[in-house]
């Protein structure tokens, strides 16, 4: 599936990953690809990137996790890399 990460000042990440892990105000939730169609407000905490060579983590403030299609896009007011 794809990732993308957008802050309100530029695109910040887009590749393929095989998993995005976020929090949500309710708790820690994981999306792997062919989930079904979702959007989640999140806190202001790390997102996690599984990629198949690693794992990269961005910090999230003010965001909003959407997935539709495979594609899962996070766009927040701040986001730095982790």
């Amino acid at each position: 599936m794809e990732l993308r990460i957008i802050s309100c000042e530029r695109p910040v990440f887009s590749a393929p990953v095989q998993a995005v892990y976020a929090q949500s105000p309710e708790g820690w939730f994981g999306i792997l690809p062919r989930h079904a169609p979702a959007v989640f407000l999140l806190r202001d905490a790390p997102v996690r990137a599984v990629l198949s060579q690693g794992e990269k983590r961005f910090f999230v403030r003010r965001g909003v996790l959407h997935v539709r299609e495979d594609v899962v896009t996070v766009v927040a007011d701040e986001v730095e890399l982790a």
